[in-house]
């Protein structure tokens, strides 16, 4: 997994800086980021939970051609830092969407509305209808991607990193069936 933790590194120290506490940026590194998500697959190098849908957008010829990833699955009563979620959402929106990350060179390439429409079509496949997923309140760029893809706010609750809390916000899909057809909830075809 060194390909995904350089390329989710690089995203963080591009996408969090000046929303992240700095103390909290520099004790990240590429390798760990790699482990923790290495730690979801099989010696095989397959993902080795069927609920869990994980993919990666790849370019060759870059230096890292890993340029994306989506994972997700049921949804976690508390965040991968512990904070609690509103028991509600849980409830409410059984399915989420954990982690995006496109490398910032490529923004508004289309990958990102690409991993997020084969991440929901996967939660169609499973049996779910609707997601949801946490962003920070602050970040103002990732909230403009999830409402242009017709993610709604539903929610908030802190999460803690290192010595902080920060507001964030869940974001939800009520139905997934537009993500079926190619297409984001309240997107159109253009010709």
């Amino acid at each position: 997994m060194p390909g995904v933790g350089a390329m989710q590194h690089a995203c963080w120290m591009h996408a969090y800086k000046g929303l992240l506490d700095d103390a909290f940026l520099s004790q990240l590194s590429p390798e760990g980021m790699g482990m923790y998500h290495g730690r979801h697959f099989d010696a095989a190098g397959k993902h080795a939970a069927p609920r869990m849908p994980f993919f990666v957008a790849e370019m060759p010829g870059r230096t890292n051609p890993i340029v994306g990833l989506v994972r997700g699955g049921p949804t976690r009563a508390k965040s991968a830092a512990g904070d609690p979620v509103p028991p509600e959402l849980v409830s409410r929106f059984p399915f989420e969407l954990f982690g995006i990350h496109v490398a910032h060179d490529l923004h508004r390439s289309g990958i990102g509305r690409a991993l997020v429409q084969r991440f929901a079509r996967a939660a169609l496949e499973l049996g779910e209808n609707s997601l949801i997923l946490w962003v920070l309140s602050e970040n103002k760029p990732a909230i403009a991607f999830y409402e242009s893809l017709g993610g709604r706010p539903v929610g908030n609750c802190p999460l803690t990193l290192g010595a902080r809390q920060y507001p964030q916000t869940a974001y939800a899909w009520t139905t997934l069936a537009p993500f079926a057809e190619g297409l984001a909830p309240g997107a159109r075809h253009t010709h």
